[in-house]
């Protein structure tokens, strides 16, 4: 199981006698919130679990806490690793002990019936009580509730894990958003081509870009970006008759996935991406001029100069406007503040005001876009970059 962190107050004589007592807890999750176990006595929130008797598993150990302590079954089915927390301290019965204490957390979930609980004497003393809370407002609550006589270093433990909780919880509403948006794109294997195209760029020896920006910067998630801006412009526009709908997305999901190739070989991206599409959607059964139609939009979406051509390819069109779309407006205001602390760890507030008037302020001065919709979304982006630097300027400069 991964280490989440380490708590070690120092506070011991290291060749002291090491008592432990190992433990698990439970992270249910629903609906956003986190069943924890609420100390009316002690006001603060941890969650369900305890420590592991003698010859018990932790998956035993982790049912028995759970529905002792809260009265709900976990599901044993559902059961899964998030991480571990090792707390070193002083052990409080003797000061020449060492007690240590491995605290292992699982995502579980649990039956929807609740039984009654079974609480220890301590326990009951405490008033324990289980609730469904917002792991971030547990977590603020458990850190201004301190010094109320209570174990400060166990809620600190569990005010950090809340917080990670909390990542955890958004992390996964992005990937199911993410999962959904793409299963509305139409064709089932949509996503098995994002995935070979993950599994091909991180072939690569770094997915950054380096030198234009210093900072990490990953294709593929370039390239999902990408396929999204391509999905808004084609909903939006009107012309939906002049466009292939199924050419554009299959396009814009492989238009940098000759990355790697270009890096150990010095050819364009664009070029080096050609001979892996052709070779994967031939394999997959796609027929020849269909995946020659794609090819020349891959090979050709780097050629911005051809935008305002008036023979241009409506599609290639499409897939160029919604490439330059990405890492403009607020991804490029983000982006500018993370290259100023990159190369100044010591930037102020001042150093990305002026980063970001130099770099992503100036580019969106001059609209690239050719068609109704793309400039449409363009100057949209850059009306928040404008009232960004606006309302910057006023906080910081006197």
């Amino acid at each position: 199981m991964r280490d989440l962190f380490l708590m070690d107050q120092k506070d011991y004589c290291p060749n002291g006698k090491v008592f432990s007592r190992p433990s698990v807890r439970a992270v249910i999750i629903k609906d956003g919130k986190v069943l924890l176990i609420y100390s009316k006595k002690y006001d603060y929130y941890k969650f369900p679990g305890g420590g592991i008797e003698k010859d018990e598993d932790h998956a035993a150990a982790l049912l028995r806490e759970v529905e002792e302590e809260s009265g709900y079954r976990i599901i044993p089915d559902t059961i899964e690793e998030f991480g571990r927390v090792c707390r070193r301290q002083k052990d409080s019965f003797c000061e020449d002990d060492i007690f240590e204490q491995e605290n292992f957390y699982y995502f579980c979930d649990i039956e929807e019936l609740r039984g009654e609980t079974h609480l220890d004497d301590y326990e009951d003393e405490e008033g324990f009580t289980a609730v469904w809370m917002e792991p971030f407002a547990a977590s603020n609550h458990n850190h201004y509730s301190r010094n109320k006589g209570a174990d400060q270093y166990m809620i600190q433990r569990e005010e950090k894990v809340l917080d990670l909780v909390d990542l955890e919880i958004r992390k996964r509403e992005r990937k199911a958003h993410e999962k959904a948006t793409i299963a509305s794109l139409g064709r089932l294997d949509y996503a098995d081509m994002l995935s070979f195209v993950e599994r091909t760029l991180k072939k690569s020896c770094s997915e950054n870009i380096g030198a234009k920006t210093d900072i990490a910067y990953s294709r593929f998630e370039h390239t999902k970006r990408v396929l999204g801006w391509a999905k808004r412009l084609y909903d939006m526009t009107d012309n939906k008759d002049e466009l292939d709908y199924e050419n554009i997305i299959i396009a814009t999901i492989f238009h940098d996935v000759g990355r790697n190739v270009s890096q150990d070989t010095g050819i364009p991206h664009a070029q080096a991406g050609v001979p892996i599409t052709r070779k994967y959607l031939l394999e997959q059964g796609f027929e020849p001029e269909r995946v020659e139609d794609i090819c020349s939009l891959v090979g050709g979406h780097s050629d911005k100069h051809r935008m305002k051509d008036k023979d241009i390819d409506q599609n290639l069109l499409l897939l160029m406007e919604a490439d330059l779309l990405d890492d403009m407006g607020a991804l490029g205001i983000v982006m500018d503040c993370m290259i100023t602390e990159k190369r100044n760890p010591e930037a102020c507030f001042t150093d990305c005001l002026d980063h970001i008037e130099r770099y992503t302020y100036r580019i969106q001065q001059d609209n690239p876009m050719v068609t109704a919709v793309g400039r449409q979304l363009w100057d949209r982006k850059t009306q928040l970059v404008h009232s960004f630097v606006d309302a910057l300027k006023e906080d910081v400069i006197l």
